[in-house]
């Protein structure tokens, strides 16, 4: 009876964690299509932010040449590196192209082409 016991907790007890860990899976797919879908466009980002902020005009100005400020420090440090992103990016675009049947191919390229269209409309 002990030994069932025992059983029957160890299922229980696997069950919960299982369901958990599914819990805290399901949360973050969900919070990161959620947010993805709030910060996509970085004109959006700043006017809700400078809306839920309540800015003045003032505000406004300095808080968009801040934020323009930071954007060119980012480009500026990923000057450097950006060729060997890029690099690792087609290495890695190649491989998986080479993997996919012709019809997948061609799905994988529109895919890719209305993410650049995405990236360039912001």
């Amino acid at each position: 009876m002990t030994r069932t016991k025992g059983a029957a907790l160890a299922f229980y007890g696997s069950v919960v964690l299982v369901g958990a860990i599914l819990g805290i899976v399901a949360d973050r797919v969900v919070l990161r299509e959620r947010l993805a879908r709030e910060w996509r466009d970085p004109r959006s980002m700043r006017d809700r932010i400078a809306e839920q902020l309540q800015l003045d005009a003032d505000q406004r100005a300095r808080f968009d040449t801040i934020l323009d400020a930071r954007n060119r420090g980012y480009d500026s440090l990923m000057a450097p590196v950006r060729p060997s992103l890029d690099s690792v990016g087609d290495a890695a675009r190649q491989e998986i192209q080479a993997m996919l049947t012709p019809e997948q191919r061609t799905r994988y390229d529109e895919m890719r082409q209305a993410r650049e269209r995405g990236r360039q409309e912001r």
